[in-house]
């Protein structure tokens, strides 16, 4: 296989695994092979029998939990994980907890909570023993915005750590720990008695729900069922503007959505006249067969942000992480700000400067990326840089909420 020809040995080891069918390094060569060849029938197959082959194998265990992870398949990525929990209890045998840390993926994108919260009940001990289930313990906590278990969780990890040196597999939980305190100052701030102003994402990508959501900014974090479609879509360019304008009905017609595949081959779906596509909707288990899964989770989603943006005072956050023109965009917001009693907040996030016209229904700031920095990545915002760049991007997310609650006579 060092030359590139998986084709040719895909043919031979199919031919040794005949020949030595019990020799489970040969299996491992033809699968690999069956892997580098994108031959995923094949390989589904070669694991399946690999599973049941060889179950005391935990390499073959763990790869057929993975098996379908790249592509989407949250049920089944679930199904598998809690049939091999039925067999070994992490717990009393640590090899087996990547099952329980790996869960965790396939249950956010299907935003089931409540498994997350059961999970976490169960195997929070053993799991907080070890560094490196530190990240997907954050990644679960975040999600449900569990602020006090998160502030728990640093606190466990840093009582390993050298004072002089809080890092531990990779995340610094002394910045972590900043974070998550700030967060649960920040309920505070968005919960003022008689404040009406709330925040919301309006893209272009899911930044803005993310960073809002780790700080404790938004209203409704833990709940389901408020995710709206700006959270977790790529708008790029100015569609955020005219899906808001336009009332989504374009974003409302079935007839207006292909499928296509993500780089890893996941099935996701595509706005044919806006090129929006929705990365985290991605998989059969959330588009369904006939895509009618995928139609009701984005009206479910419209509905969500109309339902919030209906209500007024919304301070909508757009992070600019790609094209966009503002000469167009600024302009074209003012009057259904205006008319909503609603703010925008602009971040540039590019590194080129952008001129941004004056409007008394819009703030402008340009907050380049630092380089090499990614917002969803715990080892990126944990770091000193990434900890200095969220703290900015929610410093300014804060300035807003202020300056909405001084004029509704809530703050003096």
């Amino acid at each position: 296989m060092e030359d590139g020809d998986y084709e040719e040995a895909c043919d031979i080891f199919e031919t040794l695994t005949k020949s030595f069918p019990d020799d489970r390094g040969i299996w491992w060569q033809y699968l690999s092979a069956l892997q580098h060849a994108r031959q995923t029938e094949k390989a589904d197959e070669c694991i399946e029998r690999c599973y049941k082959t060889f179950p005391d194998d935990l390499g073959f265990t763990l790869s057929w939990t993975r098996t379908f992870d790249a592509r989407a398949d949250w049920d089944e990525c679930i199904r598998r994980r809690n049939v091999v929990l039925r067999q070994h209890d992490p717990r009393g045998d640590l090899c087996y907890l990547p099952v329980i840390t790996e869960i965790f993926l396939p249950l956010v994108e299907k935003k089931d909570f409540g498994s997350i919260r059961a999970f976490l009940a169960r195997y929070w001990d053993v799991l907080t023993r070890f560094n490196q289930c530190g990240a997907a313990l954050y990644f679960a906590l975040e999600t449900i915005g569990d602020f006090e278990r998160q502030l728990e969780l640093c606190d466990i990890f840093l009582e390993r750590c050298d004072p002089n040196d809080p890092v531990l597999d990779g995340i610094n939980y002394a910045n972590l720990r900043v974070i998550v305190e700030s967060a649960l100052w920040n309920r505070k701030i968005v919960s003022r008695p008689g404040s009406k102003t709330q925040i919301l994402s309006f893209g272009q990508n899911c930044l803005p729900y993310s960073m809002a959501n780790r700080w404790g900014l938004l209203k409704y974090i833990g709940n389901p069922d408020a995710i709206t479609i700006f959270d977790l879509g790529a708008f790029g360019k100015n569609t955020a503007a005219e899906a808001l304008l336009s009332n989504f009905e374009s974003f409302r017609n079935p007839d207006n959505y292909y499928e296509s595949q993500d780089p890893a081959g996941a099935p996701r779906m595509m706005h044919r006249p806006s090129g929006v596509h929705f990365g985290h909707e991605r998989g059969r288990t959330l588009i369904g067969a006939d895509h009618k899964a995928f139609f009701s989770l984005i009206n479910k989603k419209i509905d969500a942000f109309q339902s919030m943006w209906s209500k007024g005072y919304c301070l909508l956050v757009y992070a600019i992480t790609g094209e966009c023109d503002l000469a167009e965009f600024v302009p074209s917001m003012e009057q259904i700000l205006e008319k909503n009693a609603s703010r925008l907040l602009i971040l540039n996030c590019n590194r080129p400067v952008q001129e941004c016209p004056e409007s008394d229904y819009v703030t402008y700031f340009h907050m380049p990326f630092p380089f090499d920095y990614s917002w969803n990545e715990i080892n990126n915002f944990t770091k000193d840089i990434g900890l200095a760049f969220d703290t900015r991007i929610t410093a300014a997310i804060k300035n807003e909420i202020d300056r909405m609650d001084r004029e509704q006579g809530i703050l003096v």
